[in-house]
């Protein structure tokens, strides 16, 4: 007897983690800025410097690029600090290892500014982290057996499978000069920047990435008034991916780590920097066969088996999901400058925003404000384990002086995959003999079968076989089971 097994060799995710850590810093305001009266607001962006697993653990450090805006004491108009907030945080994991494929996300969740006195500031940030990493899995299971004889039946199945074979690391950095309409004379504030949507092709050890990178500029120009723009920078990046092949598809997931943007103000042209870093993965789609039973027309069966734990890591699925929210400003607003939303917790039904709104009252003062607020979330029939990579777009409409109405469309990623346990038989003795399905040796049984009974039971029961029944009954060979009906039932074990 032979026992035909295939080997699997695939990578799972060993930890897939949501963290937060909080990072504070003062500040002293330069000499050469005036006395602060009242701080507005403050906006950051994260780079990340590095992301390096160790054993049992995973250090992530990076700056935290804060801007406070402010209004000097007894003077109008608006000044604004540019103050670097450092952090190094380190994340213990048990098992991890220094060459396993890592994948982290960083983002800003909140950042707040205050004034300790008139000369110094105090900044806190709390920064999430997004953590997945990646383990080497090798595994085999018996597909099919080779019996002896006839005497052996066996029934099979099928399991389809997603196998991660590929899973890779890369970085590359977008470089341009772009005009920015609008923003000419006017002098670079904050630049919050996301990766838009990609589209990949895949060739033998390399993969052509196409995208864009979406900007939010806040500027203000030589009278003191702020403005808000948009813009897109589209691009297209060509990186080595050893491992990838041209015959299974290709998911890539990005986060930007870096953004470096300088506004030549008499020209309005922006040179922009982009550090992005990309998670490639490949998976082969392949259907597994399965032993569900087997038993033996003479004899008693002792089987050696186990069960065997894989991964069935499905493609990640894009999704998105828009939903209404309504925000009470402290002051009735003339003019929205600029609104802002990041993430900061998950349900099954809803998600929590936390809501940023830089705007003009009736007299001209700007006031910034963070708020929090929910909206629902709605992923249809999809099942998932995990929302990932999740960015939030605003869109604003005043309903009443200080009422603001918000639309908000979340986009992300859902991550599909779970576990899956095969049985898997390594051993098979046949020595005893089976007890006798009738003492006077009869050869032929009759019976009605009144409950919907599978073919396989019965065959089973009786020391028979499928094919023989069908035969015996001329019952269509695709029968699988049978109800409220007399049955002829051939007993070949004799």
């Amino acid at each position: 007897m032979e026992f035909m097994r295939t080997d699997l060799q695939y990578y799972a995710p060993m930890c897939v983690r949501h963290t937060t850590f909080t990072e504070t810093t003062d500040t002293i305001v330069p000499d050469t800025e005036p006395d602060i009266g009242r701080i507005l607001c403050a906006f950051g962006a994260v780079s990340v410097k590095d992301e390096l697993p160790q054993n049992d653990r995973i250090l992530v450090s990076g700056i935290v690029h804060v801007v406070v805006l402010y209004r000097p004491d007894g003077q109008d108009g608006i000044r604004f600090l540019q103050i670097p907030l450092s952090f190094a945080h380190i994340e213990e994991t048990q098992g991890i290892t220094a060459d396993q494929p890592c994948f982290v996300r960083c983002h800003l969740q909140h950042v707040s500014a205050r004034a300790v006195n008139s000369r110094k500031v105090s900044v806190t940030g709390d920064i999430g982290l997004e953590i997945d990493l990646y383990q080497k899995k090798q595994s085999a299971v018996t597909e099919h057996i080779e019996p002896d004889g006839t005497d052996l039946q066996v029934r099979y199945g099928t399991q389809p499978l997603n196998l991660l074979q590929t899973v890779l690391t890369r970085e590359y950095t977008v470089l341009d000069d772009v005009e920015i309409p609008g923003a000419e004379g006017m002098k670079l504030i904050h630049t919050r920047g996301a990766l838009g949507p990609v589209t990949c092709q895949s060739g033998n050890a390399q993969l052509t990435i196409s995208g864009e990178v979406q900007l939010t500029l806040l500027l203000l120009d030589d009278t003191g008034k702020l403005r808000s723009l948009t813009h897109a920078v589209p691009y297209t990046q060509v990186l080595e991916a050893s491992g990838v092949t041209e015959d299974m598809p290709v998911t890539v997931r990005l986060t930007l780590r870096n953004l470096d943007c300088m506004l030549r103000e008499e020209e309005g042209i922006l040179s922009m920097g982009a550090c992005a870093r990309a998670l490639i993965q490949q998976r082969k789609e392949q259907t597994l066969q399965t032993i569900e039973d087997l038993y033996h027309l003479k004899k008693q069966i002792e089987l050696t088996e186990s069960s065997v734990e894989l991964y069935d890591d499905a493609v990640p699925q894009p999704f998105q999901s828009e939903g209404l929210a309504q925000l009470t400003l402290t002051y009735p607003a003339s003019e929205i400058i600029l609104t802002d939303a990041v993430c900061t917790a998950v349900g099954q039904e809803t998600m929590k925003l936390q809501v940023c709104v830089l705007y003009q009252d009736d007299t001209g003062n700007l006031w910034g404000e963070m708020q929090d607020t929910t909206v629902p979330l709605v992923l249809g029939q999809t099942a998932y384990t995990q929302l990932r990579d999740l960015t939030v777009h605003l869109t604003t409409a005043r309903s009443a002086e200080r009422d603001l109405q918000l639309r908000a469309s979340v986009n992300g990623t859902v991550l599909c995959g779970a576990p899956i346990s095969v049985r898997d038989i390594t051993g098979l003795t046949a020595e005893q003999d089976r007890e006798p399905v009738d003492q006077a040796g009869t050869t032929l049984i009759l019976r009605y079968i009144q409950e919907g009974t599978t073919l396989w039971e019965i065959a089973k029961q009786y020391a028979s076989t499928v094919s023989d029944i069908q035969n015996a009954n001329e019952l269509p060979e695709h029968t699988d089971q049978v109800s409220e009906i007399m049955l002829l039932i051939p007993i070949c074990g004799r």
